[in-house]
């Protein structure tokens, strides 16, 4: 095995760990917020799995990596929504838009740099929007501080993806070990935070 499978493997791992954190969560406490960000961990698992046992679908890989962005950007809309008194919530359908994009991706996805372009400006997106939320929760409800660092860490993640020359095998490793990092501080602050809500 090469070490983008070893890397890959290793995504898996912590993934699966952090999906059974969300999920313990989601038993005590049923929030949108927490079902689509285990959706998001879960399609982005099987976009490794995938990888592992053929890294040739690069069109399956593509269209689950952007559905696992898409799953972010509607858990951060939901997570907005629930964050507010019950009587000021906007529709919980409109949590839900960001998935139209999904009907649109399967144009790109052999497209390289479009799809590039594209996926760099949701995930860029939804790390704004994402440190924003946790930040103004965090001043509130004090308990966010994990999800604000794990944010960090995927921010460094993308500056070096998108904006730090380096040759590819690097990329590769510094990358993959930055977002899985800021993944596991995510679900761990996403545990603690749901349940302190929970019991507010």
């Amino acid at each position: 095995m090469d070490l983008s499978s070893w890397l890959s493997l290793l995504n898996i791992l912590v993934l699966l760990f952090s999906l059974y954190k969300i999920i313990t969560v989601i038993t005590i406490k049923r929030s949108s917020f927490l079902i689509l960000l285990s959706s998001a961990l879960l399609t982005y698992m099987v976009s490794n799995i995938i990888y592992l046992v053929d890294d040739s679908l690069i069109v399956a890989i593509r269209f689950l990596n952007t559905a696992s962005l898409v799953c972010i950007l509607s858990a951060l809309f939901n997570l907005v929504r629930e964050s507010k008194p019950v009587f000021a919530r906007f529709p919980a359908i409109l949590g839900y838009l960001p998935f139209i994009i999904l009907l649109f991706v399967p144009l790109v996805l052999e497209k390289s740099v479009i799809y590039k372009l594209l996926l760099g400006t949701f995930q860029g997106g939804a790390l704004i929007v994402s440190i924003l939320i946790f930040s103004i929760n965090q001043k509130n409800q004090n308990n966010y501080l994990l999800m604000i660092i794990g944010t960090l860490v995927c921010i460094i993640s993308f500056i070096f993806f998108w904006m730090i020359p380096l040759t590819e095998k690097q990329i590769i490793v510094v990358t993959e070990l930055l977002l899985i990092t800021g993944v596991f501080l995510i679900s761990l602050g996403a545990k603690q935070s749901q349940i302190n809500t929970s019991n507010v």
